[in-house]
């Protein structure tokens, strides 16, 4: 039984397109691969190290992380909730790993 030419067609277009897009898709995958590579990976190993510390530290639940600059240098700013459920604000500068106190916190709770 042979298969009409008017069906024949949208199926081939709609294979086409499928086809299109997925290599379409694929290449912008790689081209963010590529970008993501870029970056440091340094920065992204000292948050991770500055968290733990913290979390260690401080037997809390951290709440967030963030960098920020500070007197020229970048700092890792980690808010951490305490068994009383306080929340505390811990800052550590990751390019002084050398000092054996703990990180500094603030005086105050945010």
């Amino acid at each position: 039984m042979p298969v009409p030419f008017r069906l024949t067609l949208p199926c081939l277009i709609a294979v086409a397109m499928a086809a299109a897009g997925g290599a379409q898709a694929q290449s912008r995958e790689q081209g963010r691969g590529q970008q993501q590579s870029q970056w440091p990976r340094d920065g992204q190993d000292a948050m991770g190290d500055s968290i733990r510390r913290v979390r260690s530290e401080a037997r809390g639940q951290v709440l967030s992380a963030e960098r920020m600059h500070m007197d020229g240098r970048e700092i890792n700013r980690i808010k951490v909730m305490d068994d009383r459920g306080r929340v505390r604000v811990y800052e550590d500068d990751p390019q002084q790993r050398v000092r054996s106190e703990s990180p500094r916190t603030r005086s105050r709770d945010d």
